[in-house]
C-alpha cells in the first residue's frame, strides 16, 4: 500500500516565514519559524530523516527535561535555552487562529531535535508540565530529497562531534594521525570539533568501516557495511568498541586513494561509455564553474564532476572483496597488489558497477540518497566484483 502525505497542525501565536536567498526561486525553499506552546505540540511526528534515534537516558537530556518542567533555572525559559525542533516538510499552509498545517510526505519529518520532541511528548500528560512553556519549531520546505542526509548530518553534529573529540582525547585516533601526518592532505582532516578540514575523523573511520572484513566478511551471510554511508555514528561506535580497526593501518592510505579514484573516474568512465552525459546523472555532482572544481585531496587531483556519496560508497565497499586478514599478525592486507585492484576497477568492473548504479537510481526515483541506503544494491555490487575476479582467476589458470 502506497504511503500518503500526513498533515500536522501547529498552533503558533508568533511565526515568521523566511524565503531562502539562494534557492527560493529554484526549489521554493523557505523556513517557517514557529513558537509553539508545548502543550499544543502534535504527537506522532515521524523522525525518518533524523540520523540519531532519541536516547533520553543521557544526563544532558535529563537536564533538558528538568528545564521543561521548570525544575531548574528561570521558569518559562525553556524556549530560550533549547535550540528546538527542525522539520523537513513538503509544504506549510496558514490556517485560521494562528494555526498552520504542515504536510509531511514519506521520508520527511523531524531532522533535528528528536530528543527534545520525545521529552516533550513523554511529558504531555505530566501534571507538572507548565501551562506557559514554549518550544521553537522550524519547518523547512523546498528541500530536495537528495540534500536531506547532508542537512541531517549538519544539524545533528553536536553529540557526534563531542564523541569524536573525546575519542581524540582518549588517543583512539593516534595511529591514524601518525600514519597520515606526512601526507599533503593531513591538514584537511579535522580530528576534533575545533579543527578545520574538508573531512573529519568520522569520514575516515566510515571508509575503514566499509572495508573491515572482521565486521563484514566476504561471505554472503554477514551483511554489508551500509552504515558507512547511512549512519556514520554507528561506524564511530564500532571503531570505539572493536580493536580490529587498528589492524587496518597497512591499507588505510590505499582506501583513501581508492575513494578519490572511484569518485573522480566514475563519471569519466561513464562519459566514455555513453558519449559524455555523466553531468546529467542524478547521482553525479557537476560544477559548471571551472574556477570552483571539486578537490580530490587524497589523490591531489581536481575535476568538475564527482559521484554523490550515495552512489560512491556501495561501489567502494564492493572492493573489500580484495581484503584479507593475516592469521598470524591480525593485520589487514590486500590479496593482490593495490595497482591490480585499481586496474580491475578501470578495465573490468566499472562498466557493470556504474550501469547497475544507473539502473538502481532509475528504480528509486533518481535519488542518490536512496541508492546509498539500498541493501540489495550494496549486495549486488559486491557480487559483481566477486564474479569478475573469480572469472579472471579462472581465465589465468
Amino acid at each position: 500500500m502506497k504511503a500518503t502525505t500526513k498533515v500536522y497542525t501547529f498552533h503558533s501565536p508568533f511565526s515568521r516565514r523566511i524565503p531562502d536567498p539562494l534557492f527560493k526561486n529554484v526549489h521554493g525553499t523557505e523556513r517557517h519559524l514557529f513558537v509553539v506552546p508545548v502543550k499544543a505540540m502534535p504527537i506522532d511526528i515521524p523522525d525518518d530523516p533524523n540520523a540519531r534515534r532519541p536516547n533520553t537516558n543521557r544526563r544532558v537530556y535529563q537536564l533538558v527535561e528538568r528545564s521543561l518542567l521548570n525544575q531548574e533555572g528561570e521558569p518559562g525559559t525553556f524556549h530560550l535555552k533549547n535550540k528546538g525542533i527542525t522539520i523537513v516538510a513538503s509544504r506549510v499552509e496558514s490556517k485560521a487562529g494562528d494555526r498552520f498545517a504542515v504536510h509531511l510526505a514519506p521520508g520527511e519529518g523531524i531532522v533535528d531535535g528528536g530528543h527534545t520532541y520525545k521529552i516533550i511528548c513523554d511529558n504531555l500528560s505530566n501534571p507538572e508540565l507548565p501551562q506557559e512553556q514554549y518550544v521553537n519549531v522550524e519547518v523547512r520546505v523546498g528541500i530536495p530529497e537528495a540534500w536531506i542526509p547532508d542537512l541531517a548530518q549538519g544539524l545533528n553534529t553536536s553529540v557526534q562531534v563531542q564523541e569524536m573529540s573525546l575519542d581524540r582525547l582518549r588517543g583512539l585516533f593516534d595511529w591514524m594521525m601518525e600514519d597520515l601526518r606526512g601526507e599533503p592532505y593531513y591538514d584537511q582532516i579535522a580530528w576534533s570539533e575545533n579543527d578545520d578540514g574538508e573531512y573529519d575523523a568520522r569520514d575516515i573511520i566510515s571508509l575503514l568501516y566499509a572495508f573491515n572484513v572482521m565486521l563484514f566478511s566476504n561471505d554472503s551471510g554477514s551483511g554489508h557495511p551500509v552504515a558507512a554511508y547511512e549512519k556514520k555514528f554507528l561506524a564511530l561506535k564500532a571503531f570505539e568498541e572493536h580493536d580490529s580497526f587498528s589492524g587496518m593501518r597497512p591499507i588505510l592510505k590505499d582506501i583513501l586513494k581508492l575513494y578519490d579514484l572511484i569518485s573522480k573516474e566514475g563519471p569519466e568512465i561513464w562519459n566514455h561509455l555513453t558519449g559524455g552525459r555523466a553531468g546529467r546523472l542524478s547521482w553525479v555532482e557537476y560544477r559548471e564553474n571551472s574556477r570552483r572544481p571539486f578537490h580530490f585531496h587524497f589523490s591531489q587531483q581536481k575535476s568538475d564532476k564527482r559521484l554523490f556519496d550515495g552512489a560512491l560508497y556501495p561501489i567502494l565497499a564492493a572492493y573489500r572483496w580484495y581484503v584479507e586478514v593475516d592469521p598470524k599478525t591480525k593485520k589487514f592486507r590486500w590479496r593482490v597488489p593495490f595497482n591490480e585492484i585499481v586496474k580491475a576497477f578501470r578495465e573490468r568492473d566499472a562498466k557493470e558497477l556504474l550501469t547497475a548504479t544507473k539502473q538502481k537510481s532509475d528504480e528509486l526515483g533518481r535519488n542518490p540518497n536512496a541508492i546509498g541506503k539500498s541493501r540489495p544494491h550494496w549486495a549486488g555490487l559486491h557480487t559483481i566484483v566477486v564474479k569478475n575476479d573469480l572469472m579472471a582467476q579462472q581465465r589465468s589458470e
